[in-house]
């Protein structure tokens, strides 16, 4: 029992200067850490109650703005492997009644395929659009039978840029 003890706590301080120094990193730069639920989300950033949480991947992203442009480094790992992943940086604010689809004003997508081991990631960049003070990620992996997808993760918050 004492060598666990010992074994977990000494694998705690391996692994806490490393995720220290990786966040530290991105606040420095002025970007920011976002993390995702398993929330299916409107446009407007309101969640949809009707779909219930079944995936395992584990996306995370860095958001930051250069210029007039905001920018989305999209990580993601647990998920299923050689499959593509849709994701969209979706500008705030916006209608519930909008569609965010890739194209529209404030919306930029892309697919992120995912390797042999089910890890992945992506860059999305698109112009501040005018009225516009923040951004948030949405991840999905399409249904297979149905419009609704198999997979869907959505960042916690919006990120103000």
């Amino acid at each position: 029992m004492r060598q666990r003890v010992v074994n977990t706590v000494a694998a705690v301080v391996v692994a806490a200067p490393a995720v220290a120094v990786g966040a530290g990193t991105a606040n420095a730069e002025g970007a920011t850490f976002v993390a995702f639920a398993e929330t299916y989300r409107r446009c407007d950033f309101s969640d949809t109650a009707h779909l219930a949480a079944k995936g395992t991947a584990r996306p995370t992203a860095v958001v930051r703005t250069a210029g007039s442009d905001v920018i989305a480094d999209v990580q993601l790992v647990l998920g299923i492997p050689d499959t593509p992943y849709d994701v969209r940086l979706i500008e705030a604010p916006d209608s519930s009644a909008s569609t965010c689809n890739g194209g529209e004003p404030g919306v930029v997508a892309g697919v992120l395929n995912t390797d042999d081991s089910g890890a992945g990631s992506l860059t999305l960049r698109e112009p501040i659009a005018s009225g516009e003070n923040g951004a948030w990620l949405s991840v999905s992996r399409p249904g297979e039978w149905g419009a609704a997808p198999d997979e869907y993760y959505s960042s916690d918050f919006i990120v103000p840029i």
